[in-house]
């Protein structure tokens, strides 16, 4: 990257979580990371040790500031000036949370049917959910946040969640753009060139090259 070009933006899915173990809907309740889930934060933090971020940020839910304080500690920078961003957390899953699609299917029959019927927004809304226009908000607002903290040249690291994350890939480039289709791993690492005031370029999605075996099906 040409140092004058913009703020590169590292963006990590958090490490497997206890939750994404037993592949638990998870939303915004609050799971630790699993073994595994450590070993990814700590070979994510051997990639952003390359990068020397001037700035960590992190959803401040369990499973994300747990991959954020494992990897800031790889990487050497003080786990003490990690930013928590409230709009880095995962989107509200409503009646989802806590329960495997099998369970809430087992229990909800109609409204599971329902749900692929409908329109984005109307599904979400039918779960009591957060809507995809409510969460790419929040995304853009932590996106702003960075570019008024940082300047061009810099490169920082914000931890975050796949619900959220992949909506935002999925809205700003759409489902031709290679990947926007396709889970982002635990533990991967998307890389964004935020350029002038609203500009962003896609550099890399996904990245789960440095897990070399500690992927887990997903």
């Amino acid at each position: 990257m040409n140092p004058g070009e913009g703020i590169e933006v590292l963006l990590v899915r958090h490490g497997q979580s206890a939750a994404n173990l037993r592949g638990l809907w998870q939303g915004q309740l609050d799971f630790p990371l699993s073994e595994l889930g450590r070993a990814q934060a700590g070979r994510v933090g051997t990639v952003l040790r390359e990068q020397e971020p001037s700035g960590i940020y992190s959803s401040p839910l369990a499973r994300a500031a747990e991959t954020a304080r494992i990897s800031a500690r790889v990487t050497g920078y003080p786990e003490g000036d990690i930013s928590y961003l409230e709009d880095l957390r995962e989107r509200h899953g409503g009646v989802l949370e806590g329960l495997t699609w099998v369970e809430f299917e087992r229990d909800n029959p109609e409204l599971a049917r329902r749900f692929f019927e409908l329109p984005d927004d109307e599904r979400w809304a039918l779960l009591g959910a957060e809507s995809t226009a409510s969460a790419m908000v929040r995304a853009d607002r932590a996106l702003a946040e960075v570019r008024s903290r940082h300047a061009p040249g810099e490169t920082v690291v914000a931890v975050s969640h796949g619900g959220l994350l992949g909506s935002f890939f999925l809205e700003v480039f759409g489902p031709e753009a290679p990947g926007t289709r396709n889970p982002l791993g635990n533990g991967s690492i998307t890389r964004l060139l935020l350029e002038g005031e609203s500009d962003l370029r896609l550099l890399d999605l996904g990245s789960v090259r440095h897990l070399d075996g500690l992927c887990e099906a997903l």
